[in-house]
């Protein structure tokens, strides 16, 4: 039985999922198992992981009808037989090192999860590709004995909760699987912070590990009220999860900071996703009345703590900002600067 399994989602991937295999299956660390899911691919794909489970006895090859990426590790996650779990997109690249680096970290320290970091790239409709540039954090270890950093501050040293850069004890996934009602994005976060619940120790490690690459999306300006919805619903499931996340690791002093972060941070992304893929404006506007309550119930408000969440990011201050003012009913607030014109 391999050590590690790295799950891998496939669909009509034939173009980059070359790339994406041998970067696992060329790991320094050997001792692994690569469980492809043929998401019902219509390209060839489901043919090129056949052919790489005929080259390499590690590979174990899955194909099931179209039904997403989380019924697609979900699939995966049946499979899984090693010590720990990993996720690599079919069109992402793991370092050479990035397992063995992390098999020695979780250990050493015994840990539920690993986190590392990573390299994402955007390329648009043209093919051009361009980095998104952003901070490591401070390598850092979180223990429910209350040994290491708190909660707030792994959250804030290991940046967004994405699943592709991070190693997952199999024994504490506790039958966790990914959320199906995530159908346009978030799965990672809800994910994340379902597993929170069940950790005991988490380690970051601020090593790039993986090279991530976002295609281009559809250039269409259409936006139907389905994808609001599906958003929407999402960012719920991810407030609901937080909350319950920061219920278990959070003393009652530390709660209220933390909540304000992760509040912050599912606004941000919502109405950055929503503009992203050119939702109307009144769209915007009604996903945000949908995912407030929501956050009022998982996530409490506080005016004055999104000031001081602000002043870590420059770039969500603004917003931020006016956000606070709005709370205590001194301006009337929209989620971006469009909407403020």
């Amino acid at each position: 039985m391999a050590r590690i399994s790295v799950i891998m989602p496939v669909y009509n991937a034939a173009a980059h999922l070359p790339d994406a295999v041998r970067s696992v299956l060329g790991q320094t660390f050997a001792d692994l198992e690569l469980i492809l899911v043929d998401d019902g691919s219509t390209d060839g794909s489901g043919a090129l992981c056949d052919g790489f489970a005929a080259a390499d006895p590690r590979v174990r090859v899955v194909h099931q009808q179209n039904a997403g990426i989380c019924a697609a590790r979900n699939a995966g996650l049946a499979l899984a037989q090693g010590d720990y779990v990993g996720f690599c997109d079919d069109d992402d690249v793991f370092l050479p090192d990035f397992l063995a680096a992390a098999w020695d970290l979780a250990r050493r320290a015994d840990a539920d999860l690993v986190r590392f970091d990573y390299r994402i790239f955007r390329r648009d409709a043209a093919g051009r590709e361009q980095e998104l540039p952003h901070t490591p954090g401070t390598a850092m270890a979180l223990g429910r004995d209350g040994g290491g950093s708190s909660y707030g501050a792994f959250l804030r040293a290991a940046g967004p909760l994405f699943v592709w850069n991070a190693l997952y004890r199999r024994a504490a996934l506790d039958g966790l699987r990914f959320d199906t009602r995530c159908r346009r994005g978030v799965e990672d976060f809800v994910f994340n912070a379902s597993f929170h619940l069940r950790m005991g120790k988490a380690v970051y490690r601020p090593q790039v590990a993986c090279l991530h690459y976002e295609r281009a999306a559809s250039t269409s300006a259409s936006f139907s009220a389905d994808d609001l919805e599906a958003r929407t619903a999402a960012a719920v499931l991810w407030a609901e999860a937080e909350g319950a996340a920061l219920d278990r690791w959070c003393r009652a002093d530390s709660r209220r900071e933390v909540a304000a972060e992760r509040r912050a941070e599912i606004v941000t992304f919502l109405m950055h996703q929503l503009r992203d893929a050119r939702a109307p404006r009144a769209m915007r506007r009604q996903a945000w009345h949908t995912l407030r309550p929501a956050l009022d119930a998982a996530l409490p408000r506080q005016a004055l703590d999104f000031l001081r969440v602000a002043g870590k990011n420059k770039k969500q201050m603004a917003a931020l900002a006016l956000y606070a003012l709005h709370l205590q009913g001194l301006y009337q607030w929209v989620p971006n600067r469009e909407e403020m014109q």
